[in-house]
């Protein structure tokens, strides 16, 4: 086999001598991979644990020669001034204008704008073409029929 060195310094060309070591490489580079595998492979056993050091020596002592103990408590400080009550809603309605007003405990009023949505589509015609009735129970008991278009709730008797 041809040395590395001897490939480098001879009178060939730079072609010649690249080829050369591009063959050499290409046959050693094998061989080494292989051995750096192995390597890595190897792992000895754990050692002994070694010896324990000396102790390191004492920190400084404070500037004032003091330990670094807790001083006394502190005095408490004065009470604060009582703070200003707090506001809540105590009433809500929907005005003439259909906007929602919130009444607050302290006697103002928001009026946070328009709640009520647009007006929706005419629903569709009764064929029956009466007018609409509802049932009740008077005091004694008696089902009151009441016809609204009508002029009188009529007495329909006890349940």
């Amino acid at each position: 086999m041809m040395d590395l060195k001897n490939i480098i310094l001879s009178d060939v060309s730079v072609e010649a001598k690249v080829s050369a070591l591009a063959i050499v490489l290409n046959k050693e580079f094998p061989k080494l991979e292989a051995k750096v595998n192995t390597v890595q492979k190897l792992k000895g056993e754990q050692g002994a644990q070694g010896d324990r050091g000396p102790q390191g020596d004492t920190g400084k002592i404070g500037k004032d020669g003091s330990d670094g103990k807790d001083g006394s408590d502190g005095n408490d400080g004065k009470d604060g001034k009582d703070g200003v009550d707090g506001v809540s809603v105590t009433d809500a309605k929907v005005d003439f204008d259909d906007s929602l007003v919130f009444i607050l405990s302290n006697g103002k009023t928001i009026n946070v704008g328009e709640v009520k949505g647009e007006k929706g589509e005419r629903g569709a015609t009764s064929m029956s073409g009466g007018g609409a009735s509802a049932g009740f129970y008077n005091a004694d008991g008696g089902l009151y029929n009441s016809v609204y278009g009508g002029t009188t709730a009529l007495d329909a008797g006890g349940p």
